[in-house]
């Protein structure tokens, strides 16, 4: 078993969308995993073009099995922040075939090595600490799995509450982002806030405009990419994905709770609507 660490480039960026598509055939042939594929990858490439390395692909035997995608926190225009020694990491994956191989633990610590020199993402300085999200999604186990690689959780922004510090004098470090207190607005309609650092974004926006016009097919739906309309994240005090219907948002949660909030909220609506 050969496994190599490669940095992302243009020429090997289908090969980090390789590594995370759906198992299921229906999933993979199922047209808005496609666009989200596409918007995944137009995210890679213009952060690339603006910041340099901003993923690093596994290969076993050639075949890409694992990434991990990351940026400069203050690159990130949904958080505020006056730091520029602090990387955040979007996400690590590995293809569940090859788990439990050290392959997350190859590339986390390829990473690892190289923030602790000087680079360009910094201005040739030296990156301090690493962070990443401690808000827990269903489905997924990134939380705990950083966790066991000796990150920690500190007060603050849920997501940029978990941190490694790159030194020993960084043990007591702690970051400046505001925490994310979504905010009630006065609006009507549906505003989706989506991410485009991952393939399902439009795949998930389209099952939530599917429900909500179950209940309501009259209602107005808009999606909101947070990278290009970060102001409006902002404004709001959401620093990851969110669903507003008519004022009201609606963070992650398990799925289950989540449609049903979906629908109610879409309901309700709707039944204003009628009264008015």
């Amino acid at each position: 078993m050969k496994i190599k660490v490669v940095s992302l480039s243009e020429e090997n960026v289908n090969d980090a969308l390789l590594v995370c598509p759906p198992t299921s055939s229906k999933l993979r042939s199922d047209i808005n995993i496609k666009k989200g594929l596409e918007i995944r990858k137009r995210w890679l490439l213009n952060l690339y073009r603006k910041v340099g390395l901003c993923a690093k692909i596994a290969y076993l035997d050639n075949t890409p099995v694992g990434m991990i995608q990351y940026s400069p926190l203050h690159v990130i225009p949904y958080f505020k922040t006056r730091r520029k020694d602090v990387l955040y990491i979007h996400c690590i994956y590995v293809k569940r075939k090859v788990r439990n191989r050290g392959i997350g633990s190859l590339l986390l610590k390829s990473l690892i090595s190289e923030m602790k020199k000087p680079n360009r993402l910094f201005e040739r300085a030296q990156c301090r600490v690493l962070s990443t999200t401690a808000r827990e999604r269903y489905g997924f186990t990134q939380v705990s799995y950083f966790k066991n690689k000796g990150f920690s959780e500190i007060e603050g922004n849920i997501d940029a509450r978990l941190i490694y510090p790159l030194s020993r004098t960084g043990r007591k470090e702690k970051l400046d982002v505001p925490s994310s207190e979504p905010l009630h607005i006065n609006e009507r309609g549906v505003k989706i806030f989506f991410n485009p650092s991952c393939h399902m974004c439009k795949y998930m926006n389209e099952n939530i405009k599917v429900n909500i016009r179950e209940v309501n097919p009259t209602i107005e739906i808009k999606e909101c990419n947070l990278w290009t309309r970060s102001k409006e994240a902002i404004r709001r005090g959401i620093t990851s994905v969110a669903t507003y219907i008519n004022g009201k948002p609606i963070l992650p949660m398990k799925p289950s709770e989540f449609w049903k909030t979906i629908r109610r909220y879409a309901c309700s609506n709707k039944r204003r609507q009628i009264e008015l």
